[in-house]
């Protein structure tokens, strides 16, 4: 893992899988997420099918930057994912966003559409009015923090419940890794905070959609609790040429049984 800094000054950490000689393809992360959570056998058998996979800490998470002050949108944090790029001296990437960091990827394509070679929008949408599940979100954010590395494993598995796939068993065993790994990394929930300060203080993307001309396909389950499926279609509705496909039963996460389907939405828009 290693730390950039992008040309507005902001630190990034991020790392790679695959031959940097194949065409980059940059993984942006949802609320309050750490890169781990990019599974590394999924960004394995991604750098497989002839990517430069490419994952990273949004801001106020994780090893990058703190912002205690706030203050932020997501069109900062689309900012900090093109300042990465250009930290790393790639032109343009296929870029995948998921939940949150399908919005950010959304406003990387409106705000730097040059940077952007194809668009995967995972379980996500053109505003937080489609968060179906946010009085999950408020929840989670709102607890009291954890006091100890137990503790913040117990509260990271009983918050991605709510993300659970009904078609689908959740992964426990991974999700329990994934937390201690993350408290270990950072534990910082104040910056989770700001994160969901950002997308209620950005505007509604719907007005703009039409303006993305990058290849995209969205990606959604029937079963996501968080983040209505009415979102994606709604940018399948006014992103024009875009693919929509909704998988029957699965939720706010990417059950390990569809990713030879993931990967090859991923890899046919690519082409």
């Amino acid at each position: 893992m290693t730390i950039v800094t992008t040309p507005a000054g902001v630190t990034l950490d991020h790392d790679t899988f695959g031959d940097p000689d194949h065409p980059p393809l940059l993984l942006i992360q949802g609320l309050g997420a750490h890169m781990l959570g990019w599974r590394v056998d999924l960004c394995r058998q991604l750098a497989d099918q002839g990517f430069h996979v490419l994952r990273f800490d949004n801001r106020d998470v994780g090893l990058s930057q703190k912002f205690p002050q706030g203050g932020y949108t997501l069109a900062d944090m689309a900012n900090d994912t093109a300042g990465l790029l250009t930290a790393l001296g790639i032109p343009a990437a296929h870029i995948v966003g998921q939940s949150m960091g399908g919005m950010v990827a959304q406003q990387l394509a409106l705000d730097h559409p040059t940077r952007v070679l194809t668009l995967a929008l995972v379980y996500t949408a053109p505003s937080t009015a489609f968060i179906a599940g946010r009085d999950l979100v408020d929840e989670r954010t709102q607890r009291p923090p954890a006091r100890n590395r137990d503790e913040a494993i117990a509260l990271y598995l009983d918050n991605e419940a709510a993300c659970a796939s009904p078609g689908y068993p959740q992964d426990v065993a991974w999700l329990r890794e994934l937390g201690g790994q993350m408290y270990d990394r950072d534990y910082d929930p104040d910056g989770i905070l700001r994160q969901m300060e950002a997308l209620d203080n950005s505007p509604d993307r719907t007005p703009r959609l039409h303006r993305i001309t990058a290849p995209t396909t969205i990606l959604h389950g029937d079963g996501d609790r968080l983040i209505d499926p009415e979102g994606s279609k709604v940018l399948h509705e006014l992103i024009a040429d875009s693919k929509l496909t909704l998988y029957p039963g699965m939720g706010h996460e990417l059950p390990q049984p569809l990713w030879p389907q993931i990967i090859t939405q991923i890899q046919d828009n690519t082409a």
